[in-house]
Formats: structure tokens, C-alpha cells, sequence
């Protein structure tokens, strides 16, 4: 047992809570949960606002982040081939799945089964440095937004005896705050992934070679976060479980980016996320198509975002948004915003801008006026009331005559 400063600052993890108590396929040895917990950290450093350095693509089905090599080895593989402990712990990685299984009221089941990891790849001829991780959109949404979490002890994790323990640890963590439980055998034993495996299926052996040790190993450093009780009734299917916290770790309130978040005009910054998400669109537009000028192109794109929702009531559709520049980007039909020019100026009446609307509304060019310019805008120079002509009605009348 490595000697622990009970005093020390802790280096934590957080973990969605709903996302640690979903149901895998199989069981995960403690290499594979402590390697899955630094994905898991590297995605929820990017989704609030802390680092993107890692990640390498964002897009509407997958993200892309990359592991250092060398961080790996040195914090979970002890002596041995080290080379093919990182193959061996990247190929069962890429097996994993998750399932999230719920039983409606009328008795319905609900269910979603998604393979964690389909890309995992490492080449060092061409990067010895990195090992690079695709994660699929349906899980890394259910990793953030982290509403309800648990902070769990990154130097704890490092001393468990065996992936069930850190299973096990993130499971009473995920619990602690409510201090008392109770689940059924078989709901805990498919959370810890024996269910699909046909594992451990009677009590006394699963009590005895799995439950009783994890327990034993985590309450060995009671001081320093939790301490787990529990016992299974005679006759019952459930087991019970209290918590007891002796370290409280601080409480701090989580801000994840949205991706449909709006962009201020002034500023024209979009966050952290929406940024890598331009930056993977203009990545994949350019295995199409030669752009000549990045910089201009991408603040053409946040002209076009900034007038899409100052026309939308509602928080708009950013992936949809960026698709559809994205369709007209390898096309080659995209074209300078109408309200590039302007957005700069909307909180100021412009002489020019006002009799060029003029001018489009006397030759009954209403819907040019509504494309080109933001509602914003047209009520700024005082025509507000052409926001309540119904142009494609208009259009309709001086085709009939």
C-alpha cells in the first residue's frame, strides 16, 4: 500500500453520474476503466471551455482526441512489454460497449446499445507520440452535459487492486450523496458488465470474489474519501449499501458549452467547441476543395451563424447550420453573407443601408430585404412593419396577376 498525505490537494475526475451507472457488454480490467476515465477527462476538458489541445476533431458523429503515448505508459502500465500492454488495453478498449436499458411505466423496456470506442489507432512510423481515440457522438453526448456528477480520486484510482474496484468506487460515488442504496444482484452485476458475460451468477461467489474485496480495498482508504457498508437480506433479491463520506471534496458548479449557444455580434467569438466544430468542417471542405483564404472564410461563416439567429426566435440548429455551409463550401456556390458588411453596425442607423432597403421595398422586393438584412436591422431603420408582409403570399398574388 503506497503512502498516501491525506492533506495534499487531490487530483479529481469528474464523471457524469447517469453515465456511470449505464450497463456495459462485459467486465473491464483496471487498466482499461483508468484509460477510459483520461478519455473521459480529455472530452470533458474540452466541452467546458478548459483545453481543446487534445482534441483533434469535432463533428455532428463523432470526436476525435488524442492520448500521449507516453502519459499512458507512465501512469498505468508497471514493468513488463509495455508495447504490447498498450496493444492489448487499445484492442479491448475498442470491444467495449454501453448499454443504457430503462423500463417505462406501462413496462415497456427502452434501450440504446452503443460501441464506445469504434476507432482507436496508433502508428508510430508516422507519430510515436499520440495514440488517437474516436468516440461516437451518441456517447460522448451522454458523457456531457455533466448536470449531476461525482468527483472521484485520481491517486485512489491508481491504488485499486483490480477494474471491478474502480467500477465498484465509481458506482458508490455516484451514490454518496443520497449516503444509503439499495439494488438488485443482478442490476449491479450488469453494471459492473457480468450479466452478457454469464459471470459470477450466484450470490456467494460473486459476494466473495468480487463485492467483499472491492469493498475492503476502497474502505483501506477511508480517510480519504468514502467508506461502504452493505448487506444482502435473507430472502431478497436487492442488496444495501451505506455511504460514508470522510473527505468532502469542494462542490463546484459545472458550465458545459452548448454548440447552439448564440454569438455575440459585437464580439463575433464563437466558444471553445463551436470553433473545433468550424475547424473539422473546414478540414474535411478542404480534402475537396483548395480554399485560398481561411481566416476570411471563417468570418464569413460567423456572419452567416450571427444573421441565422438574430432571424430565429429560437436558439438555432448550429449542426444543421454548418452542414449546409459545409454542402455549399465543397460546391463551390458559397458566397459572402449579405449581412457580413453590416453586423458590425446594427446598433448604429446608417443613411446608406436605409435607402437601399427603401429603395428594394419600392420595387416590392421584400424578400430580398429580408435575406439581406437582420430583423434587427430593418427595425433599426424604420421598417418594421415589412417583418409582417407575408412576401411568399406577395409572390403568389403578382404571379396570378
Amino acid at each position: 500500500m503506497t503512502d498516501i498525505n491525506v492533506d495534499e490537494d487531490r487530483e479529481l475526475r469528474i464523471l457524469n453520474r447517469n453515465f456511470s451507472l449505464g450497463e456495459y457488454g462485459d467486465s473491464w480490467s483496471k487498466m482499461e476503466r483508468y484509460l477510459f476515465i483520461e478519455i473521459y477527462d480529455t472530452i470533458k476538458n474540452f466541452f467546458m471551455a478548459e483545453s481543446d489541445e487534445n482534441i483533434i476533431e469535432y463533428g455532428s458523429t463523432h470526436i476525435k482526441i488524442k492520448i500521449p503515448v507516453k502519459e499512458i505508459k507512465q501512469k498505468f502500465f508497471k514493468g513488463g512489454n509495455k508495447r504490447k500492454q498498450l496493444l492489448d488495453v487499445a484492442e479491448s478498449l475498442s470491444e467495449k460497449k454501453i448499454s443504457m436499458i430503462n423500463i417505462e411505466d406501462d413496462g415497456q423496456y427502452g434501450f440504446d446499445f452503443i460501441t464506445m470506442f469504434p476507432r482507436i489507432s496508433y502508428n508510430p512510423a508516422l507519430n510515436k507520440n499520440d495514440m488517437y481515440v474516436e468516440i461516437h457522438s451518441g456517447v460522448y453526448e451522454e458523457m456531457v452535459p455533466i448536470e449531476s456528477y461525482c468527483q472521484l480520486d485520481l491517486k485512489l484510482l491508481g491504488e485499486f487492486n483490480s477494474g471491478n474496484t474502480i467500477r465498484l468506487y465509481e458506482i458508490f460515488k455516484s451514490y454518496a450523496f443520497r449516503k444509503s442504496f439499495d439494488i438488485s444482484f443482478n442490476d449491479l452485476r450488469k453494471k459492473l458488465g457480468f450479466f452478457n458475460e454469464g459471470s459470477y451468477e450466484e450470490w456467494k461467489y460473486f459476494n466473495a470474489k468480487v463485492l467483499k474485496p472491492a469493498v475492503n480495498n476502497i474502505n483501506s482508504y477511508k480517510e480519504y474519501d468514502i467508506e461502504v457498508f452493505y448487506e444482502k437480506p435473507r430472502g431478497l433479491d436487492k442488496i444495501e449499501f451505506k455511504i460514508k463520506t470522510h473527505k468532502v471534496h469542494d462542490v463546484r458548479k459545472i458550465n458545459v458549452l452548448n454548440l447552439n449557444e448564440a454569438i455575440d455580434p459585437a464580439i463575433r467569438n464563437p466558444n471553445l467547441i463551436q470553433k473545433k466544430y468550424i475547424d473539422t468542417v473546414l478540414s474535411f471542405c478542404k480534402k475537396k476543395i483548395k480554399i485560398t483564404n481561411e481566416v476570411e472564410l471563417m468570418e464569413w461563416i460567423v456572419s452567416d451563424l450571427i444573421n441565422q439567429q438574430q432571424k430565429s426566435n429560437s436558439q438555432i440548429d448550429f449542426k444543421r447550420c454548418m452542414n449546409e455551409i459545409s454542402q455549399q463550401i465543397r460546391m463551390d456556390i458559397y458566397t459572402q453573407p449579405y449581412s457580413h458588411k453590416y453586423l458590425g453596425i446594427e446598433n448604429t442607423f446608417d443613411h446608406v443601408i436605409y435607402d437601399d432597403i427603401k429603395n428594394m421595398e419600392r420595387r416590392g422586393e421584400i424578400k430580398a430585404i429580408r435575406e439581406k438584412y437582420s430583423d434587427k436591422v430593418i427595425k433599426l431603420h424604420m421598417f418594421g412593419y415589412v417583418l409582417d408582409i407575408d412576401y411568399e403570399e406577395l409572390e403568389q398574388e403578382e404571379l396570378l396577376g
